[in-house]
């Protein structure tokens, strides 16, 4: 890595890697803290890597005004130096506009050749120049195309909003997508010591109790608490599932998609660690993060189980959780990257394959016994079609409110939703559902 800014340096060979490769981002964001040891170098990085995929279709409309080739036609560093120039240019105030156009001229001959330091040196100073120049499209004509445009989001997916919600509710979803997350745990009331709210200047959040935002993630998985348990990462509104499933000590439970195991950890806790939990996954890599979580929290009712979630069940389980794999179209605020890797002809794979987990999680399921589906998605295919359709096909399965458990709560209504911008936290949705005697 060249010494000139190892920071700059690092976050261009993200980007390329991120594209390169298609690696998850969480992956890729953890290997930055070992190429750069310097706390601020590691969080300058992860700025601009965030920010030039938050803002990447904005950040290529404006560069295609001031660049003689499209930008989907230069090189892969031509790209992503460009877009963290103008990221730099005009989202980061710190950063001197000299030092942006610098340093990126000088990543340009580093990772390509004069030609590309020639074309970015031009293309960053002319924009400079001609910044006032910046048009998007119309709101009032296009509406759709300048949503998009301006909120960096796939244009299929601000439609298909727009299809549903009028264009303020859109533009506020948009704009909390945009909006950096906060960084949120779970106390572990097992283990956690009276102190250590006050040790991590903690603030409570969400509407569940236990759950407190961190002002500052620097170094946090380092901290004794951590390492003896006292508290685990998790959004409370992801958390509202296990609270709609409302899991009781001594009982039976399964959660049928559990990595990384946030929630089947919190169910455990909720049990206060009395009764059996069986933590499926069809990921053996991804399973042993449970594991590792479930003895760092101290935990002995969990057992992971690898377990391909479709494969037909027996009714052997007082609670059943089935959190499915989904577009993800709730959590774009933490996943930037996700409003890039979905497109609308994936949903109806989706959505078959999430039927078929709340099926098989059902025959889990004993006689008098609760099942909660549950995504991180904002789309009706992923959500309440799946489970009217269910509901509408098998006489014993009865809906239960989640506004009973849940009273004057704005997102509790037959499910649990949570929509970015409209309700504090991640997108999320939930469905509690009853098994009758056959």
């Amino acid at each position: 890595m060249p010494p000139f800014d190892s920071a700059r340096a690092a976050a261009t060979l993200l980007l390329f890697d991120l594209e390169k490769e298609s690696a998850p981002l969480d992956e890729l964001l953890q290997g930055l803290d070992a190429k750069l040891p310097d706390n601020r170098d590691a969080r300058f990085a992860r700025q601009l890597v965030l920010g030039s995929i938050r803002w990447q279709k904005r950040l290529d409309w404006i560069l295609t005004s001031f660049c003689s080739r499209p930008i989907d036609k230069l090189s892969p560093w031509a790209r992503h130096i460009l877009r963290m120039g103008v990221y730099q240019l005009f989202w980061l105030d710190r950063v001197p506009e000299r030092a942006a156009v610098h340093t990126s001229v000088e990543l340009a001959k580093h990772f390509a050749h004069k030609g590309v330091a020639s074309l970015v040196n031009a293309v960053l100073r002319n924009l400079l120049r001609r910044q006032s120049q910046i048009r998007y499209p119309d709101p009032q004509r296009e509406p759709t195309a300048y949503l998009s445009v301006y909120y960096s989001h796939p244009e299929w997916l601000v439609e298909r909003w727009l299809q549903r919600w009028n264009y303020e509710f859109v533009e506020i979803l948009l704009a909390a997508n945009n909006e950096p997350s906060d960084l949120n745990i779970r106390l572990n009331p097992l283990r956690a010591e009276e102190e250590l709210q006050q040790t991590l200047n903690l603030e409570t959040t969400g509407s569940l109790p236990g759950f407190f935002k961190v002002p500052s993630g620097a170094n946090l998985f380092t901290t004794p608490a951590y390492k003896q348990g006292q508290f685990q990462v998790q959004d409370p509104n992801a958390a509202l599932a296990v609270a709609l499933l409302d899991p009781q000590p001594g009982e039976h439970l399964l959660d049928l998609c559990s990595a990384p195991g946030g929630k089947a950890t919190q169910a455990a806790t909720a049990m206060d660690d009395r009764g059996r939990i069986v933590a499926a996954d069809i990921s053996p890599a991804r399973l042993s993060r449970v594991h590792e979580n479930a003895q760092r929290l101290g935990l002995n009712s969990l057992q992971t189980v690898v377990r391909d979630g479709t494969a037909p069940g027996e009714a052997s389980f007082d609670r059943v959780l089935a959190d499915v794999p989904c577009s993800a179209t709730g959590v774009i605020g933490r996943h930037p990257d996700v409003r890039w890797r979905r497109e609308a002809d994936q949903l109806p794979h989706l959505a078959a394959r999430q039927r078929l987990l709340l099926e098989r999680a059902y025959e889990h399921l004993k006689p008098g016994g609760v099942l909660v589906y549950s995504t991180c998605s904002l789309e009706e295919e992923e959500n309440e079609k799946i489970v009217e359709q269910f509901l509408a096909q098998t006489p014993t399965a009865q809906l239960q409110r989640a506004d009973i458990q849940f009273p004057d709560q704005p997102w509790a209504q037959d499910y649990i939703q949570t929509i970015p911008g409209h309700h504090p936290g991640d997108g999320s949705f939930a469905a509690r559902i009853h098994k009758t005697a056959p």
